[in-house]
């Protein structure tokens, strides 16, 4: 084996470990984030509005992993600066939304999920485009169709960015904050089945084409 196929053979332990050690890092502090400042008891329309927020972060943090780790598996490639560029540019950004979960008002958090949304949505484009640069991913051109997966993250960008604009001005409600800060949860979890359905159809296109 060459220096050259040993490194390839590396890259995607090396990227899933990263995102994932980004993730949990996140997840920490999401913990901490709540034990130290949070009000998560007694259940009322403002606690349960925070309980919406943390699993609506988890559920992100799920999404986001299962995307990185989906497209990272299927690359056997040399690592790039883009590549760690990458690696960091939406697990990042979570850490930060940590900060905006569980305060009294909401709206800077549909601000800061409409704009984390946007970088997700950079971010996935970019990354597809890198593996595609590989001849035989060329099928994963299919996970940029607009129609699937990535629909969800083009629905919630004005979406959370309509709840801020309309919380800044008081014009939500307590509960219908709350109900809005539950759309991530199954929002992500969605995307996730979404994404990895297309991506192991992808996968047996590849794997037809290169047979």
């Amino acid at each position: 084996m060459t220096v050259e196929e040993r490194v390839k053979q590396q890259f995607p332990t090396l990227f899933i470990t990263l995102v994932s050690v980004l993730i949990g890092i996140f997840l920490a502090d999401l913990l901490a984030e709540a034990r130290s400042r949070m009000n998560l008891w007694p259940l009322n329309w403002s606690t349960l509005r925070t309980w919406a927020q943390i699993s609506a972060m988890v559920s992100c943090a799920i999404a986001t992993w299962v995307h990185y780790a989906h497209i990272g598996i299927s690359r056997r490639r040399i690592a790039t600066f883009a590549d760690s560029l990458i690696s960091f540019a939406v697990p990042l950004p979570l850490l930060v939304s940590n900060t905006f979960v569980g305060r009294d008002t909401i709206w800077p958090w549909y601000f800061f999920a409409s704009g984390y949304l946007v970088i997700s949505a950079i971010s996935s484009v970019w990354q597809i485009r890198l593996a595609l640069s590989e001849p035989e991913l060329k099928p994963l051109q299919a996970l940029l169709r607009p129609s699937g997966s990535a629909a969800i993250i083009l629905l919630g960008i004005p979406f959370f960015a309509l709840m801020g604009f309309l919380d800044a001005r008081h014009l939500l409600s307590l509960p219908m904050e709350t109900l809005a800060a539950m759309t991530p949860t199954p929002a992500a979890l969605i995307f996730g089945w979404l994404f990895v359905h297309n991506w192991q159809t992808a996968i047996v296109a590849t794997a037809e084409s290169s047979g």
